[in-house]
């Protein structure tokens, strides 16, 4: 029909949530219970992280309001790596109540782990998403399922297969391109 494939998805599941490799973090960094005054710097450093994802676009404050304002928000189940004062990566597991219910699973999502560049290539987006797979564990959480770009530059489905995410469902963007 005159539609060109252009980027591919999967939708990748951990149907156990035993088992977790070890992935421990990178030397220098430390995880540290988040409080309410770093919202802003967590929210800032995951936006930067995601400036080299593919189509990404500047956020706008509408959207710092309203992902803190969501009613299935629990940040007790995020992580944080610190080096010194400076955030170098953020995992945001998510359990959306709603879903589960209508779906009768136990699943938690794995909605964002970003790693700033300076500390890319360390395993600290492995060690950040092992983390979010126990505290989604130790929340009952019987699967986990996340999204990934299978062109990420960065490597993130090698990452989260050595985790043992498998592809659930693979999706196809497309587009149709107009002459003059």
């Amino acid at each position: 029909a005159g539609f060109d494939a252009i980027r591919w998805y999967s939708t990748m599941r951990r149907p156990n949530p035993d088992d977790i490799p070890d992935a421990p973090l990178p030397d220098g960094l430390e995880r540290r219970p988040i409080t309410s005054d770093q919202h802003r710097a967590i929210w800032d450093a995951d936006n930067e992280a995601f400036r080299d994802h593919w189509q990404a676009r500047e956020p706008e404050e509408s959207d710092f309001t309203s992902l803190f304002a969501k009613a299935d928000l629990d940040i007790s189940l995020w992580a944080v790596a610190w080096d010194g004062d400076e955030i170098a990566g953020v995992v945001q597991p998510w359990i959306w109540k709603d879903e589960n219910r209508e779906l009768g699973v136990q699943r938690g999502w794995i909605e964002h782990v970003s790693v700033r560049r300076p500390w890319r290539r360390r395993g600290l987006g492995r060690a950040l998403t092992a983390e979010g797979l126990r505290r989604l564990r130790a929340a009952g959480m019987t699967e986990a399922m996340l999204g990934v770009d299978a062109e990420n530059p960065t490597g993130a489905l090698g990452v989260y297969e050595s985790l043992g995410f498998v592809v659930h469902q693979r999706t196809t963007a497309y587009v149709l391109r107009f002459e003059g």
